[in-house]
């Protein structure tokens, strides 16, 4: 796999971008080679059945009921994601008036995409002229010298995207997994900065906490700055600890009905009585929610919706053990890989920031800056770390650890004979075959339990050899 150049300097433009495009016809150099382990049938090596259990790990995990970070701690390290160098933007700390220069710079980093456009939906040739068409519709000349600042709130999961288009633009033919304008999602209730509008006036342009990106106009009810960071601010009422649920059908109320959930979203509780009717239904089997909705003149309301007390969610944030690390990160086994959140699924980053965030723990969306986040407890490692001090620290590796390779991330689930294991979300697992010492290519395409040390994250270096970081997300 050749190695991708990110379009820095905004590394939230950086998700996962996996290994898909990985050749199996050049020959494997890596330092020193993984030790012989069988292959089971599914094409995964020292790998069975039973490790697809979170049971299986719990029972390996030492004290895994021990809380590792109270709600305090939790609280502070929320705050430091959202501090210098956290990973993410605080929309409450940007000004009141947007300059040009300012938008302008942030509608042309939005234009940076780690996937190239070649070819479209159809499969024709992506041509320079209608690249320019979607540039046009930008509208970057139309930018006030100085324009107030307008806020928002998400009101059902939306795509982000590089320039303001639902146009499918991919690499290859055969990498239609990776969508070139895909650039992350916002869930409902996220804010948003509104800084500026397409020439069709169909798309925002919006500063999230992730970072600039255009919207579709219709998934932004627009507000004042108190109603937006007030809602925001609100104690979670219900935080939704499915890998996804959706709110009670109400065709009295469309714009609540059926809302899709991720796991980690937090709503506050409405203001209802025992039993008293929510939109058509009562209210006693469900947990009522407040969720924003858009009005018909796009401003901010506010609608009571139902979650079914049978949905998975939490009256707050899980406690932060291991035993719940891994019970949340399992809910997403087998789920296929979403590229910036493609596909009603997510990628390799967004699996461990769902999971924390349940937890309440803010990571953020890619896997780069996840390695190298102040609001997170960190080891780098540079070329002059051997491969035995990587395979060392690995071996230390603790349950909810996080590994970072370039432009990828695992997280460490536990270890069987001493050696560690990983879930993570990823299209294949590449290996030296013991039998046959060749390369092995298994494609996986989802979420996944596999070894550690054995894997290759290109054609020729280890996993353990690309590792740039890491992480113990669960330390002070």
């Amino acid at each position: 796999m050749r190695r991708l150049a990110f379009p820095s300097p905004h590394p939230w433009r950086m998700r996962a971008l996996s290994l898909a495009v990985m050749g199996a016809a050049a020959s494997l150099t890596a330092c020193a080679a993984p030790a012989a382990l069988a292959v089971s049938p599914s094409g995964v090596p020292a790998f069975s059945e039973d490790m697809l259990t979170p049971g299986f790990w719990i029972r390996r995990a030492p004290s895994p009921d021990a809380v590792l970070l109270d709600a305090g701690q939790v609280a502070a390290k929320r705050e430091l994601a959202f501090g210098p160098e956290g990973g993410l933007i605080d929309l409450k700390g940007l000004p009141a008036t947007l300059t040009r220069a300012q938008v302008a710079g942030w509608v042309r980093a939005a234009q940076q995409t780690p996937i190239p456009a070649v070819i479209d939906e159809q499969g024709q040739p992506v041509t320079e002229a209608m690249l320019d068409g979607l540039r046009q519709n930008a509208a970057a000349e139309h930018i006030p010298e100085a324009t107030a600042a307008r806020y928002g709130l998400s009101v059902r999961r939306t795509h982000l995207r590089s320039l303001p288009s639902d146009r499918r633009l991919f690499a290859s033919e055969d990498s239609r997994d990776y969508e070139s304008l895909q650039a992350g999602i916002l869930f409902p209730g996220e804010p948003v900065v509104i800084a500026h509008q397409s020439a069709d006036q169909q798309w925002l342009f919006v500063q999230t906490t992730q970072g600039p990106a255009w919207v579709q106009r219709g998934d932004i009810a627009e507000g004042t700055a108190d109603a937006v960071f007030s809602y925001v601010a609100m104690a979670p009422g219900r935080v939704v600890t499915g890998d996804q649920v959706r709110t009670v059908f109400t065709p009295e109320a469309p714009g609540v009905s059926e809302l899709e959930l991720d796991m980690g979203v937090a709503l506050p509780r409405a203001d209802v009585a025992p039993g008293e009717p929510v939109n058509g239904a009562s209210s006693y089997a469900s947990w009522p929610v407040q969720l924003p909705v858009r009005e018909e003149d796009g401003s901010l309301a506010f609608r009571s919706a139902l979650l079914r007390r049978t949905a998975d969610t939490a009256p707050g944030y899980l406690p932060l053990t291991r035993a719940n690390i891994l019970r949340q990160s399992f809910k997403f086994l087998g789920e296929r890989y979403g590229w910036g959140h493609q596909f009603n699924a997510r990628d390799c980053s967004g699996l461990t920031s769902e999971v924390y965030r349940s937890m309440g723990l803010l990571l953020p969306p890619n896997s780069g800056m996840q390695g190298k986040s102040a609001a997170l407890n960190h080891r780098l490692f540079t070329a002059q770390d051997s491969h035995e001090e990587r395979v060392r620290a690995l071996k230390q590796a603790e349950v909810g650890d996080l590994v970072v390779v370039p432009g990828h991330v695992l997280m460490i689930i536990g270890h069987v004979n001493g050696e560690p294991y990983v879930i993570q979300d990823v299209p294949y697992a590449v290996f030296k075959d013991p039998a046959t010492q060749q390369v092995r290519k298994t494609k996986l395409n989802q979420v996944s339990v596999t070894p550690l040390l054995p894997l290759y994250a290109d054609d020729t270096t280890l996993y353990v050899d690309a590792m740039t970081s890491l992480v113990h997300v669960t330390r002070p």
